[in-house]
């Protein structure tokens, strides 16, 4: 699941800025990134591309993270995924987990604690 070397990482985020962050953040470390704003442009990606981990947003317009969660388990059976959230809940979380979520963090996002986990998942 690598290209030159490097772990790859779908951004699935809604909020632009966000996204952009995320990138630039992960890009820094290395990583070969991919982002989307939206559940079915994660789908098209993940159908034709293989990526180490995958961090998505719950809270979307169309499909939601969590409506895609089983999709990508369906698809890419071995890969992490992050779930993050705004609108955290021990149900959003119970659901999250219970459909394929390998970690689940809330906004705001301590990004220190988002790159160790990240490099746990991947390394």
């Amino acid at each position: 699941m690598m290209n030159n070397g490097k772990k790859r990482i779908l951004i699935v985020e809604d909020d632009r800025e966000m996204r952009a962050l995320l990138k630039d953040f992960f890009e820094e470390d290395g990583f070969e990134i991919n982002s989307v704003s939206d559940g079915s442009e994660a789908f098209r990606k993940i159908a034709r591309e293989p990526f180490d981990l995958i961090i998505t947003d719950i809270r979307m317009p169309g499909l939601t993270g969590l409506d895609i969660l089983p999709g990508i388990k369906k698809l890419q059976p071995e890969v992490s995924i992050i779930v993050i959230t705004a609108f955290g809940s021990e149900e959003v979380r119970r659901k999250a987990f219970d459909r394929g979520a390998t970690a689940y963090l809330e906004k705001p996002i301590v990004f220190n604690q988002l790159r160790m986990l990240v490099h746990e998942m991947v390394f």
